[in-house]
């Protein structure tokens, strides 16, 4: 699949006070993009770890040591697997 290019402008000051390269700051600022549309519904797990270039076992990670949730079960949600699950 073809991958589509965004330009981001910003101040080198930017990269000086968080003492970042380009491509350092590309990566990071992927990441934080991937996880922020993730924490708010906007992509699946697996598209937001595409979107950071991980593997979806090491963006979990990220998202774990973030207290990002990462299953969006409801207490209620489990509550009716159980009750399911007992049925059988």
């Amino acid at each position: 699949m073809e991958k589509v290019s965004l330009n981001v402008q910003i101040q080198p000051e930017i990269l000086i006070s968080l003492n970042k390269t380009t491509n350092e700051f590309s990566k990071e600022l992927k990441l934080w993009a991937a996880v922020s549309l993730y924490q708010f519904e906007k992509l699946s797990l697996a598209r937001a770890a595409k979107l950071a270039g991980m593997h979806r076992y090491d963006f979990e990670k990220i998202l774990s040591d973030l207290g990002v949730p990462i299953s969006k079960l409801t207490i209620n949600d489990i509550k009716k697997d159980i009750d399911l699950l007992r049925t059988l």
